[in-house]
C-alpha cells in the first residue's frame, strides 16, 4: 500500500503544482488587463524567453503521472530517480525565480508572496514524496501486487 500512496502523492503534486503555476499566470493576465497598461507587465516577466521555458516546464509536470504509473511496476531504481530530478529541478527554479522577484522588489507585500508559498510548500510535497518513493525497497512493492479486496477478505487490512 505504501507504494500506491506514494505514487498518488506524487501524482497530486505534480498536477497541483501544475494548476498553481497555470493560475499564477492567469492572474498576472488579469492583473495586466486591470491595469490597463497595454499589458506592460506581461512584456517584462514573464516576456518572451521565459514563455518558451514554461513550454517546457507543463510536460514535466503534465507527464509525472503517467510516468509514475509507467514505470511504477518495473525494478529499475533509476527509472523512479528521474522523477526525483524532475522534483528537484522544479524546485530549485520557483525558489530561484520567487527569490530574483523578492531582491528586485517585484513581490513588495506578504500577499504577493502567497501563491509563491504555496507553489514552495507543494514543490516540496513532491520532491519529499518522490524522494520516498525512489529509496523504497523493492520488497515491500511487491506486497501491493494483490488487490485491496483479497486483503481486506484475508484479513490483511
Amino acid at each position: 500500500m505504501r507504494d500506491e500512496s506514494l505514487r498518488t502523492q506524487i501524482s497530486l503534486a505534480s498536477i497541483t503544482v501544475l494548476l498553481i503555476g497555470c493560475l499564477m499566470f492567469a492572474f498576472m493576465i488579469i492583473e495586466s488587463a486591470l491595469a490597463d497598461n497595454n499589458f506592460r507587465a506581461l512584456r517584462r516577466d514573464p516576456g518572451l524567453g521565459a514563455l518558451r521555458v514554461l513550454v517546457y516546464f507543463i510536460p514535466f509536470y503534465a507527464f509525472v503521472p503517467l510516468y509514475v504509473y509507467l514505470v511504477g511496476d518495473l525494478r529499475l531504481r533509476v527509472l523512479r530517480w528521474v522523477v526525483v530530478a524532475i522534483a528537484g529541478l522544479g524546485f530549485v527554479f520557483w525558489i530561484l525565480h520567487h527569490l530574483s522577484h523578492w531582491y528586485f522588489g517585484g513581490r513588495p507585500t506578504f500577499s504577493s508572496h502567497v501563491i509563491d508559498l504555496c507553489l514552495h510548500t507543494l514543490g516540496l510535497w513532491l520532491l519529499i514524496s518522490s524522494i520516498k518513493w525512489a529509496r523504497l525497497p523493492f520488497a515491500a512493492r511487491e506486497i501491493d501486487r494483490a488487490p485491496i479486496a483479497s486483503k481486506v477478505a484475508l484479513g490483511r487490512e
